[in-house]
């Protein structure tokens, strides 16, 4: 078991996230970006409209993206959290709530939601590069959000978006050699 133990400084950026800027009006909001199904029919709806104004470019952006957040989530879900002894804020500390559904297990890095919300926005990002203005903001207020709700530290987040960029760059490092091998 890796031991990652959260440092002072660390605790307390949760606190001040989580708790001292938290205000109620709010916590519906972060609740609802923090939530990934209420992202699907937005990315998808994208990822039409940019198959629309370039189909293949689209479909690359679109497979490059499943797959690295695939990868990432599975790698993520089934050996790294298992591997590791953080136990998310919300379950370990009172005074820290846990907000939202999306909680549920025990363990908390890496950030699957951060990793799976990079790896989509720098694939998109590759093949459409304006869209990295909205996608990476995009990804940053979530990642911002599991430490709001109570469910990451900021490694955690930090953790994610890192390993979500990784595989996106790897993926896009294989599929470009393969493509130049073609021809």
């Amino acid at each position: 078991m890796l031991k990652l133990p959260v440092s002072k400084a660390e605790l307390n950026l949760t606190y001040l996230i989580a708790s001292k800027w938290s205000m109620g009006y709010s916590d519906k909001i972060m609740i609802t970006i923090s939530n990934p199904y209420r992202w699907l029919v937005p990315t998808l709806s994208l990822a039409m409209a940019l198959i629309y104004l370039d189909w293949k470019a689209g479909v690359s952006a679109l497979v490059l993206g499943s797959l690295s957040a695939s990868v990432a989530d599975a790698i993520n879900s089934r050996l790294l959290k298992k591997k590791t002894d953080r136990v998310r804020p919300g379950k370990q500390f009172e005074d820290i709530r846990s907000l939202g559904v999306m909680n549920h297990g025990k363990k908390s890095f890496p950030s699957n939601h951060a990793s799976n919300t990079m790896a989509f926005a720098i694939s998109f990002s590759f093949m459409f590069s304006w869209t990295a203005w909205l996608l990476i903001p995009l990804s940053l207020l979530v990642g911002y959000s599991r430490i709001y709700c109570g469910a990451h530290f900021p490694l955690d987040v930090i953790a994610g978006w890192l390993f979500g960029a990784t595989w996106s760059l790897i993926f896009y490092n294989i599929i470009s050699l393969l493509w130049t091998f073609q021809y």
